[in-house]
């Protein structure tokens, strides 16, 4: 039997369940990946990222060859013309089944959807499988029935109800018979326009799992108070490799529960704390999946659709420049800029900033951190920035609101971090670094503040209070 597997947000071969499928029936596996350059801008995605994803696609190519499966480009306009693509291929090759693994956004379901349905009329069969989550979205439910909108009782039942055997992930691939179609990964279109060091993301699923191992063998010791410090590089750096489904969260869970003696709220408070992040993930899959208003740019709380936003094009562009004239705002967004990514905490000290005083409607910055992320992923994206200017689930309280200054204090110290992204601070003492006076600034070509804390906190408490009456 001839069949196909679409690899989508999945380019491995571990832990791959529609590419297992694939190969437990077939004689002969052909592979594909549909690119569109059209679609990646509709959904903002980073540059960045896209350049990641190609190197990616080269790496997977590679490792597929040696099984004889050849992995083939489709060109598409966006998702309105898949369907049409993957039959007219189906139906050229002789294939007799198509495999692939679920997405979760809205456009993505109707897409599948349409493809399924035109398959069916050429009597090609085809089958679906989860990957991205360890349970099917929407099947942790509340004792009343409904979808969970708060992580911590969320995280208990999927504790509760994880089984074992959810890890049984091991499988061998064997070589499949040869065919004679050739490569035109050339036929990307892609044009670099980022400035991130790609030195720091090495390709491949073989570097994702290698750098999982690592980091539980070395860093997960001091996870718990390192992953606060952002001069320290105490966290995984693995969301780039989940974001484009190079390592899949249930590999990233077994090599973690292995490290653990198989135990996910005992043992190594660092990798106990870890796995708590890909629950998020997984909590941030299922409000999706439950509430697709949150696909369409709407917040969760529906009231905040009533706060009064401000917005003030100068502030915008300091803001994304890195010229706030806050140390501890310009370096996470000079960061973000240089790496493509930034890390967690400075992620919520930014957001909040940016929402609460700047007073700056929450979607502008979730579009600006997917058009600028390599870990650019919607819903943890939009779930980050949705708790962070407290129009979503789980929220925080649209009261509380991070001073900049004091999070730079607590966590960088020594105002490490600051004088690698923001170097005309470099001299600059520590006592003086996260708030420099009117008089350090001048002499070191750093811009006053682009507003006051005190008077903005006011002025967001005042707005969200207004929503609420």
């Amino acid at each position: 039997m001839k069949s196909l597997f679409w690899f989508r947000g999945d380019l491995r071969l571990d832990d791959n369940p529609g590419l297992k499928a694939c190969f437990e029936i077939s004689e002969e596996v052909h592979t594909i990946y549909i690119f569109s350059k059209k679609q990646l801008n509709l959904h903002n995605e980073a540059n960045v990222k896209i350049d990641f994803l190609i190197k990616n696609l080269i790496s997977l190519e590679s490792d597929l060859k040696n099984l004889n499966v050849p992995l083939t480009i489709i060109n598409s306009d966006g998702f309105e013309d898949d369907p049409l693509l993957i039959s007219e291929l189906a139906s050229q090759r002789k294939l007799k089944k198509v495999f692939c693994n679920k997405q979760f956004g809205e456009d993505e379901t109707q897409r599948d959807i349409k493809t399924f349905e035109l398959l069916e009329k050429l009597d090609i069969d085809s089958e679906s499988f989860h990957d991205q989550v360890v349970y099917a979205p929407g099947t942790l439910r509340t004792g009343q029935d409904s979808p969970y909108s708060v992580f911590t009782p969320f995280k208990r039942k999927w504790i509760d109800n994880f089984d074992m055997n959810f890890l049984d992930i091991d499988f061998k691939y064997e070589k499949k018979n040869l065919t004679n179609i050739e490569s035109n990964l050339d036929n990307l279109d892609f044009e670099k326009t980022h400035k991130a060091d790609m030195s720091l993301w090495k390709e491949g699923e073989e570097e994702a799992i290698k750098r999982v191992k690592n980091f539980l063998k070395e860093k997960a010791i001091n996870y718990s108070k390192d992953r606060n410090d952002p001069i320290i590089d105490g966290t995984s750096r693995i969301s780039p490799y989940l974001a484009l489904g190079i390592i899949s969260p249930k590999r990233c869970i077994l090599e973690a529960l292995k490290a653990n003696n198989f135990e996910f709220t005992s043992g190594h408070i660092g990798i106990t704390k870890w796995i708590d992040e890909i629950v998020w993930r997984e909590f941030y899959r299922n409000i999706m999946f439950a509430f697709p208003k949150v696909s369409r740019g709407m917040p969760f709380q529906d009231y905040s659709r009533l706060i009064k936003w401000r917005f003030n094009e100068d502030e915008l562009e300091a803001w994304k420049s890195g010229h706030t004239g806050f140390p501890i705002i310009d370096a996470a967004m000079r960061q973000l800029l240089h790496e493509g990514w930034m890390h967690n905490r400075l992620r919520m000290v930014v957001a909040m900033f940016f929402t609460k005083n700047m007073l700056h409607d929450w979607k502008l910055g979730e579009a600006y951190f997917m058009q600028n992320l390599i870990d650019a992923d919607f819903s943890s994206n939009n779930g980050g920035w949705q708790w962070s200017s407290s129009t979503g689930t789980d929220a925080a309280p649209y009261f509380r609101i991070f001073n900049p200054i004091t999070q730079s204090t607590n966590f960088d110290k020594e105002g490490l971090f600051i004088k690698k992204y923001v170097p005309e601070l470099k001299e600059l003492d520590k006592s003086v670094i996260h708030n420099p006076p009117i008089e350090h600034r001048k002499y070191c070509k750093y811009p006053n503040p682009i507003l006051d804390l005190k008077e903005s906190r006011l002025r967001a408490i005042d707005a969200f209070k207004q929503a609420k009456s």
